[in-house]
């Protein structure tokens, strides 16, 4: 096996313990506290932060509100039916839940992101998105007339406010929390556990309304019909695919230091894009029969699985190249260093450690997998070799 140094190279430290990730904001060249005041810099992004929060608190206080102000009503008038429907998506959101979270390659995002994703899609998308999307029903009902506006309209206003209020989440999300979204895999998981929020409250006022659309009769028919049709039947190919692959947009745009270049710009506006026209097929009139809603699920959550499987790919391997870095400069054996980058290996490596010394081990496994991920990020494509001449 060759023991040849990946790229990028580093100079390596040889101290015999895990290498440091390049100095933060509050760190001097030589990985010590900075002695010095916070700065102007820091000050900014302090406040930056501070009012991000706000904004994120109240997005979700409003949108919580005006939840609670259209449905509240059917809540009261049918608790039952209500209950119901609750325990039913309650279920799909825990495994929902713990199924995004685990897909996230190396390691599961951590709890505090997770919830917080999962927060803004229950109430400030999914409440702004009920004012918003009755403002612009009205707007193609009066311009295009009603027939249109009943036929086309879901799909000419759904993708436009429900998907633009989601990223605005997962953008908060990023600035908020900078260590959260550094790579388009977490944007694509934070952007999925949104969706998610999304999805399970809309599911609980399509059931609320089919009640309603039935007279009130039979109820838990009509709540059974609704989880079928809009969990089991679409339920792949919903909210959590499109926002994830809008979240991606995200991650490409956060991992430039929200600075990015040309190509990176464009890839992430064809992202947002995508999206977006993956909601509007799945609300256009079009394909209506019951293999045509498949369909369009089918390949919703196809085109998702393709951007997950890319950006996967792509930050595997720069972690694997960072743990075999690390390895080197520890000693280890590159195909150990490296294998530590999948979750089954670090177990196995620990069941195979003595009892006594599995604490250590687990200790070198985070640390070794932390600054790999903080050094994925940092990598970018070496440079192309200049043409030599005569060549």
């Amino acid at each position: 096996m060759s023991h040849a140094r990946p790229e990028p190279d580093v100079p390596s430290t040889v101290n015999g313990r895990v290498p440091r990730p390049r100095p933060s904001a509050r760190e001097d060249e030589e990985g010590g506290p900075r002695r010095v005041g916070r700065g102007p810099a820091t000050d900014r992004h302090r406040t930056l932060r501070i009012v991000t929060g706000i904004v994120f608190g109240l997005g979700c206080l409003i949108g919580f509100g005006m939840f609670v102000n259209g449905f509240l009503g059917m809540v009261l008038v049918f608790p039952g039916e209500t209950a119901l429907s609750f325990v039913l998506l309650a279920v799909v959101g825990v495994v929902g839940f713990a199924v995004l979270r685990r897909i996230r390659p190396v390691r599961a995002p951590t709890m505090a992101v997770s919830i917080l994703a999962l927060v803004w899609g229950m109430t400030g998308a999914l409440g702004l998105a009920l004012t918003a999307n009755g403002h612009l029903l009205s707007i193609w009902n009066k311009v295009a007339g009603l027939p249109f506006g009943g036929e086309w309209g879901a799909a000419l206003t759904a993708p436009l406010n429900e998907e633009l209020l989601k990223v605005v989440g997962i953008v908060l999300i990023a600035v908020l929390l900078p260590r959260a979204i550094r790579s388009p895999i977490d944007g694509f998981i934070v952007g999925a556990l949104v969706g998610l929020g999304f999805q399970l409250v809309e599911d609980l006022t399509y059931s609320l309304n089919m009640i309603v659309m039935r007279g009130g009769i039979d109820g838990v028919v009509a709540v059974v019909q609704s989880f079928f049709l809009r969990v089991v039947l679409t339920g792949l190919g919903s909210h959590w695919a499109m926002t994830a692959v809008a979240g991606a947009a995200v991650g490409l745009v956060a991992a430039a230091s929200w600075r990015p270049e040309g190509r990176r710009t464009v890839q992430a506006a064809l992202l947002l894009l995508l999206a977006i026209v993956l909601h509007w097929l799945f609300d256009a009139p079009l394909l209506g029969s019951v293999s045509g809603i498949l369909f369009k699920g089918l390949l919703i959550f196809l085109t998702a699985v393709t951007v997950y499987l890319v950006a996967r790919h792509t930050y595997r391997s720069r972690v694997r190249r960072a743990l075999a870095e690390a390895g080197d400069e520890l000693g280890m054996r590159r195909s150990s260093a490296m294998a530590l980058a999948g979750r089954r290996a670090r177990v196995k490596e620990l069941r195979a450690t003595p009892v006594p010394e599995r604490p250590a081990a687990r200790n070198r496994q985070r640390q070794m997998v932390a600054f790999a991920e903080e050094r994925a990020v940092e990598y970018h494509p070496p440079p192309r070799p200049e043409p030599v001449l005569g060549e």
